[in-house]
């Protein structure tokens, strides 16, 4: 078998914080991602779930050496990029890594022309200018399904949509293996919405791209990802193919996840399900399973002891006691 584009052992992050009792300070730790073990194969589509402040951005930054990880490995194409400089990280990785961000509005800056704005990269780290750095622009602007005369343009004469395809596009300038898409569509109109994941379906199959997806838009996640791993307070609780996870979840929490998504046959709020209680801190998670806290199954030893990923099926782990009851 191929080795995964991307693997990660035992991968935390903590941030410290320090607390003033009676003028001792005592430092404690947000243990915003705690002990993450995956694997994500090149050309696939990763879909990472959860509520908000589940670590999924953390983990996703730690990837992406935006933030350094506390313990843990990050093996990137072959390589440990928890150990290389940030000059190595600069000059040989970064442009195999990049990312969409959420709202293109203000990712883009405001004063520069499209053919600079996507042309930036290739400057820096090709050293093209002139006409051979419009002429690629060019054939990016092609690519994404914008016409060639919006070179000379600045990113507010655009729609929200056609923004969005001018951050893909410099997104996809230096030919990248890796590219996070960080709530791509959730600034964007509806209609915009499924242009963009088609045309994102489009380039991973033409480029053989490899993309890690965040959202709270659980129709998106279902529809581009091959894959989807569900977080809860710094762990992962589930992972396995999209299909299988939308239509067999064994997790409680993935399965309240889902069971909060509205549906065009519901009658009213009233009938929409919701997960009871608060995401606990993540400064002092729960003993055990983090979710006993709020698990309507929850069982004595669950409090006790923290279950480990088993295999349900091929390819499909979870990490729950009533899975060996």
């Amino acid at each position: 078998m191929n080795q995964p584009l991307i693997k990660v052992e035992a991968l935390k992050k903590y941030f410290p914080v320090r607390s003033n009792h009676l003028f001792k300070t005592q430092k404690q730790w947000v243990k915003a991602v705690d002990g993450i073990d995956l694997e994500i194969q090149s050309g696939e589509t990763i879909g990472l779930v959860g509520e908000s402040g589940c670590g999924k951005t953390t983990l996703v930054n730690v990837l992406l050496r935006l933030e350094d990880s506390t313990e843990g490995s990050i093996i990137f194409d072959g390589l440990d990029i928890t150990r290389v400089s940030q000059k190595m990280m600069r000059d040989k990785v970064r442009k195999n890594i990049q990312i969409v961000f959420q709202d293109p509005f203000w990712s883009l800056n405001p004063r520069m022309l499209v053919r600079n704005v996507i042309g930036e990269p290739l400057s820096v780290h090709q050293k093209l200018s002139g006409l051979a750095l419009s002429e690629k622009v060019e054939s990016l602007l092609d690519m994404v399904g914008l016409p060639k005369d919006s070179l000379y343009k600045y990113p507010h004469e655009f729609s929200g949509g056609q923004r969005q395809r001018i951050a893909i596009a410099r997104a996809l300038a230096l030919e990248p293996k890796l590219v996070v898409l960080d709530e791509p569509t959730s600034s964007i109109d509806i209609l915009s919405q499924a242009q963009i994941l088609d045309l994102l379906q489009q380039l991973k199959e033409k480029l053989g791209l490899t993309y890690i997806l965040i959202s709270h838009d659980l129709s998106v996640v279902h529809y581009l990802s091959d894959r989807i791993i569900v977080m809860y307070l710094g762990k992962i609780v589930e992972q396995g193919p999209s299909e299988v996870i939308f239509n067999q979840p064994v997790h409680p929490y993935t399965q309240a996840l889902f069971n909060a998504i509205p549906s065009l046959s519901m009658q009213n709020l009233s009938e929409l399900q919701t997960i009871e209680g608060n995401v606990p801190s993540a400064i002092n998670p729960p003993t055990g399973c983090r979710f006993h806290t709020r698990c309507p199954r929850v069982m004595p030893i669950c409090s006790e002891i923290e279950p480990k990923a088993i295999y349900v099926d091929k390819d499909h782990q979870a990490a729950c006691h009533l899975l060996k009851s």
